[in-house]
This record gives C-alpha cells, sequence and structure tokens, in this order.
C-alpha cells in the first residue's frame, strides 16, 4: 500500500528539516532524524507514533497509534504534524525578495526548501519557555523529562509530551515536587489550566494581538517567552521585530556578521527593511542557517 502524503507548500526539503531538529535542544533524544523523522506524540490520553520521509512523490507519513484512532483523531494529528513542519508556510514571497540580496544569495541557495519546525504543541513550547526561565537548555531538558515521564508516554524508547489536560490535575505542590522551584512550579501550573481550556485549533484560530494578551495574561510568561511560543509554538514571525534592541537583536546581529560582514545595530535595520513584512521569515533564515547547514558557506 502506498503511504499518503502530507499536503506541503513547495519548495520543501525535509533534509534541512532533520539536520534542523538533530541539534534542536529541547527534542535532544526524543526522536529519530537518521534520513526520515520518527517520534511520537499525545493525543486524547495514547501515545501516537509517526513517521515522515520524503521521495520524489511528496512528503510521506505513518502513524502507529496504541488504539484505533477516529477519523477526527486522525485529522487532528495531521493538523498537529502540519504546524510541527511547518508544511504550509509559504515561502515565495520571502524568496522573491531574497533573490535581490546578493550577499544572503550563498545561504538561500543551500537553505533552499527549509520550512523551519516548530514544537509539536504550543502546549509544550510554552512549557519550556518558562521551564528554562535562568536555567541551561540542559537542565531543563533534564526537568522536561521528569514531567513526560510523569504524565507522558513514549513510542520506541522516545518520550511523548503530555497533553494539557494530562497534567492539569496536578497540585501547585506537585510540580514543585517535578521541577523544584516555586516560580517555575506556579507558573507551570498556570499554563497548564489555560492551555487545558483552549484546543490547539482554537489558539491557531486567534488573532497575533489576542494570543499575545492572553499569553502576557498567565503568571510567569513575559515579552520574551511569548515572543518565543508565538513563534515557535504558532508560526507567528511577524512579531519578530528586527529592529528593537533586546536579545533577539543581539542574537541576529551575530548571526548576521559571517553574511553581512561586521555591520552595527542600525546596519542590521536597515538590511532588514529591504525584506517588508517578510522580516520575521529572514531572521528565522538567519538565526537556523548553523544548524542546517553548519559553518558559514562561502560568498
Amino acid at each position: 500500500m502506498t503511504a499518503p502524503l502530507l499536503p506541503v507548500t513547495p519548495p520543501f526539503d525535509l533534509r534541512h528539516t532533520l539536520a534542523f531538529l538533530n541539534g534542536f535542544p529541547p527534542a535532544q533524544g526524543e526522536q529519530n532524524t537518521a534520513g526520515e523523522l520518527r517520534k511520537a506524540t499525545r493525543l486524547n490520553g495514547q501515545t501516537v507514533g509517526f513517521v515522515v520521509g520524503q521521495d520524489t512523490a511528496g512528503l510521506k507519513y505513518t502513524l502507529h497509534p496504541e488504539q484505533p484512532l477516529t477519523g477526527a483523531e486522525t485529522a487532528a494529528l495531521l493538523e498537529r504534524l502540519a504546524s510541527f513542519l511547518a508544511t504550509g508556510d509559504d515561502l515565495q514571497p520571502f524568496y522573491d525578495l531574497a533573490e535581490q540580496d546578493t550577499a544572503f544569495g550563498p545561504t538561500l541557495k543551500a537553505m533552499h526548501g527549509f520550512h523551519q519546525p516548530r514544537f509539536l504543541t504550543p502546549f509544550e513550547v510554552a512549557c519550556w519557555a518558562v521551564l528554562t526561565q535562568r536555567l541551561p537548555n540542559a537542565q531543563a531538558l533534564r526537568l522536561k523529562r521528569r514531567v513526560t515521564e510523569a504524565c507522558g508516554g513514549e513510542w520506541e524508547g522516545r518520550p511523548a509530551f503530555p497533553e494539557p489536560t494530562e497534567l492539569a490535575g496536578l497540585t501547585e505542590a506537585e510540580w514543585l515536587a517535578l521541577v523544584g522551584q516555586e516560580r517555575k512550579a506556579r507558573a507551570l501550573l498556570a499554563v497548564t489550566r489555560a492551555f487545558s481550556e483552549v484546543s490547539e485549533t482554537e489558539l491557531h484560530q486567534r488573532s497575533t494581538a489576542e494570543l499575545r494578551a492572553w499569553l502576557l495574561g498567565l503568571y510567569g510568561i513575559g515579552d520574551w517567552s511569548a515572543l518565543f511560543i508565538l513563534v515557535r509554538g504558532l508560526g507567528r514571525k511577524e512579531v519578530l521585530e528586527v529592529g528593537a534592541d533586546g536579545p533577539l537583536r543581539k542574537e541576529l546581529l551575530r548571526a548576521a556578521r559571517p553574511i553581512y560582514g561586521d555591520l552595527s545595530a542600525a546596519e542590521l535595520t536597515r538590511v532588514a527593511q529591504r525584506y517588508g513584512d517578510q522580516q520575521g521569515q529572514w531572521a528565522t533564515y538567519l538565526r537556523s542557517r548553523a544548524a542546517v547547514i553548519g559553518p558559514m558557506v562561502e560568498t
């Protein structure tokens, strides 16, 4: 039987996705990226493994649930996979502008077809945003695994992060026992309760302004965490404000200098402005470049 295909807005190159995920700190040990993607998720109380590969026919997938899925569950899972792999992102408006940027040309060629993957669910990225506050990634990952071991699942030995409804019954004291910090425990309690009251589909349907206001109303979610959730959980790249002072601009300067030379913050802003409403996609390519293609391509 021919494997079903995920709808994709071309170009899409799964090799770039796998390269990015291979070094993605929040998901270390949670997937296999050798030629195809093997990973697991939780859906309605069960673990579902999935495999995604690509050949000349397109982006193939197979699902491996513990119990048979209903039609609605299959549809919800495919919607989740599409969001996770950003298969619907239209890169052409960005490419049209990037092709006019001579310095960026080699990077664009090397990353052609890269759709930046997100976290599997907006809830998972919200928890990660809390766990990484004032903690190195390695320590945050250990805490994430403790949460997964307590309430999640696994497939082929790969952990599947729990859904918010599976954690909604935990008390603040139980969260504290898991993560060991009162502020994180209180924030995770607030985040879990909020996300358990709204579906992923509803979140994707809300405007960016509504989502930002909702996130900022949650204990433990500040401007940077809200930005991270919007971009890496919900694909809202328009909120990447390249010209705004802060950690993002510092990161972009570091990523841009191998391509554009020793440019200043003001010069970075001027380059970004050439991209108009595609600045967020340009920033995504800059920030992901090292993970996808490694050391700087010679210009």
